[in-house]
């Protein structure tokens, strides 16, 4: 990726941002009404890539609280932006999570239709930067989850988990190791599952935390039976700390771990990098059946909506529990630029620089990384 050109198009978006140019509905007063139940956020997007030329869309938030919710009650939102490129590439996704009956029951989804160019460069933790190849996945896929409250005085949740993914590879490098179809899912597929989550969230800001913990298991399997082309059971453990310090600092901690078994199709293995998971490697630089990682990061408000962050991390991935070896462990670190796009909720955009083994990357999206 051409790093100089695409930072210098974030960051003329970045000026652009914070000079007034977002659309802010119901964030733009203390003193407003508090009948008022809907915000929204909607930002412009322009990017600069290699495999996409200019691109550009739009972005947003959208919250909503229920006439009769309580004061105290978690916003319902939607999550989403679309964008499409020179190259007539495209991107749509989609994320509500919506509560009810003031936080007895969640709804979660989300929805993706891309054709979008992406990478891989293998599968295993010490796969070599000359092994990159670039291929382009036409996709359509669908995440939903329901989850009810079981222990009425705390926030302990239970529910269920289906997934629904199509695509097929539109596009490959001549010679590269998709093209020869020495992966399972190397031309495309379907894959259908279905599971549970389990969750415990007692955070007090579901945008940005400073106190409480996060913490999901989820399980699913795909089969056959279920329409599948591959048969997999994958289990994601979420874990998630925030500590005050000094009144308005927070130090967040994260552990994340993702098994992935069976025949997964390549893209859905286990994968390291990207804007949530060790920032400052592409996502799936590294990716493998299992993957372990450990994250922590200071936040920091300085002026105004301005705030700062300093993050590290390490992971890995390995095709079995017992080949995780500490030396060969990744590292991740990097130092963030916060500003405060809907003050009401807490909602930040997130400006990140990161730098990993060997390389680095830059991050520009609306809310914390975890």
């Amino acid at each position: 990726m051409n790093n100089r050109k695409t930072l210098l198009v974030w960051l003329l978006f970045l000026v652009l941002t914070l000079t007034g140019l977002p659309i802010l509905a119901e964030e733009t007063s203390k003193e407003e009404p508090r009948e008022k139940r809907f915000g929204t956020v909607i930002l412009p997007v322009l990017f600069y890539m290699p495999e996409t030329k200019f691109g550009g869309g739009l972005g947003g938030l959208i919250t909503y609280r229920p006439l009769h919710s309580l004061a105290t009650a978690r916003p319902s939102s939607l999550y989403f932006y679309a964008i499409y490129t020179q190259l007539k590439q495209f991107s749509t996704q989609f994320k509500p999570e919506l509560y009810f009956k003031n936080e007895e029951y969640i709804l979660t989804g989300k929805i993706v239709i891309e054709n979008f160019p992406d990478k891989f460069w293998g599968i295993g933790n010490a796969t070599e930067e000359e092994a990159e190849e670039n291929f382009t996945p036409r996709t359509f896929s669908v995440e939903t989850s329901f989850q009810k409250k079981i222990w009425p005085k705390q926030k302990l949740y239970a529910g269920v988990y289906g997934q629904f993914e199509a695509y097929k590879i539109v596009k490959t490098e001549a010679g590269g190791s998709l093209e020869r179809r020495g992966y399972p899912g190397s031309t495309g597929g379907t894959t259908s599952s279905l599971g549970f989550i389990l969750n415990w969230d007692d955070r007090d800001n579901i945008f940005y935390p400073t106190q409480g913990c996060y913490c999901q298991l989820q399980a699913y399997f795909s089969g056959r039976f279920l329409g599948s082309d591959f048969d997999t059971t994958s289990v994601k453990l979420d874990l998630r700390k925030f500590v005050p310090l000094f009144s308005t600092h927070v130090l967040a901690f994260q552990g994340f771990f993702h098994s992935v078994q069976g025949t997964p199709p390549f893209k859905n293995y286990a994968k390291l990098g990207g804007d949530v998971i060790m920032r400052g490697y592409y996502s799936g630089r590294y990716r493998d059946r299992y993957l372990l990682a450990l994250q922590a990061e200071y936040r920091v408000p300085v002026w105004k909506r301005f705030g700062m962050a300093a993050f590290a991390g390490i992971g890995d991935v390995a095709s079995r529990l017992g080949n995780f070896k500490l030396d060969e462990f990744k590292y991740s670190f990097g130092l963030g630029l916060r500003f405060k796009i809907a003050p009401k909720e807490g909602t930040n955009l997130r400006l990140d620089f990161a730098w990993g083994k060997g390389t680095s990357g830059f991050y520009f999206t609306a809310g914390e990384a975890f």
